[in-house]
């Protein structure tokens, strides 16, 4: 393309898809990682939020390059380990009071919600800068 003739539209609408993916990737990692194992006696299935992570994630990695690119694959990395961990849960357990994971697996759940925790944190905190957006990043927790 011709630099005289370049307007920057291709630039703008890549970071206004950007704008668009990064919140939602974010949205889905937070929901995931507090996704209960069980919801009364019946398993909650992780598998939708972590669909919907990653088809976000994938186009996401079409429009970046490396570090977005290294924290989308560590933060999916994690994503998938605690949703093979709660399928783990639910498939050599029962629900305790209140829906409560086991106490026997209550580590692994924790260890593994805790690492996804941090890779979310890191992926904020590289499409924040890769969006430019200054200032300081305190995540929100919603009741679940």
């Amino acid at each position: 393309m011709d630099p005289v003739l370049d307007d920057g539209a291709d630039r703008y609408i890549v970071l206004q898809r950007k704008g668009q993916l990064f919140p939602a990737i974010y949205a889905a990692a937070h929901r995931l990682c507090r996704l209960p194992v069980w919801r009364g006696r019946d398993a909650v299935d992780p598998s939708p939020v972590l669909d919907a992570l990653e088809d976000s994630a994938i186009q996401v990695a079409f429009f970046s390059g490396g570090e977005i690119n290294a924290s989308l694959e560590r933060l999916l990395t994690a994503a998938r380990a605690v949703v093979d961990t709660v399928r783990t849960i639910q498939a050599s357990s029962r629900p305790g009071f209140g829906g409560n994971v086991d106490e026997r697996l209550r580590p692994d759940d924790e260890a593994g919600r805790r690492q996804l925790d941090h890779a979310i944190t890191g992926f904020v905190e590289a499409a924040r800068s890769d969006l430019r957006i200054e200032g300081s990043w305190l995540p929100v927790h919603p009741a679940s």
